[in-house]
């Protein structure tokens, strides 16, 4: 898992501040996960994993639907895109943190 910078401009923003409880956590563990150009897999269950590993079977985990409602709310308040790549039946879908800016070290992104 990469080192994260959380910048203190998270405390003030306003598309941040407009998000429930629970998809402001998600966004949070979102970026502690992301690659170097804030990018990761979009499928719900792969984000339960790992986002949540200890919380997993435990009734403070959130369901896949709640990941799926963190992530429409997360695009609506313009900080996260979906996109898929890949050709054929091997497209796969992706999220991407918008206005990430991290000082990255990898050349491209894995996903």
């Amino acid at each position: 898992m990469p080192n994260r910078l959380v910048r203190e401009g998270i405390l003030t923003s306003e598309r941040v501040d407009g998000l429930s409880e629970g998809a402001e956590i998600f966004y949070r563990r979102l970026m502690s996960t992301v690659d170097d150009w804030g990018r990761y897999f979009a499928k719900p269950a792969l984000l339960l994993g790992q986002l949540y590993p200890l919380r997993l079977g435990t009734p403070r985990c959130p369901s896949g639907e709640d990941i799926v409602r963190y992530l429409d709310e997360l695009e609506a308040a313009r900080l996260i895109r979906r996109y898929s790549a890949g050709t054929g039946g091997g497209s796969q879908g992706y999220v991407e943190i918008l206005d990430f800016r991290q000082k990255t070290t990898a050349k491209r992104s894995k996903f």
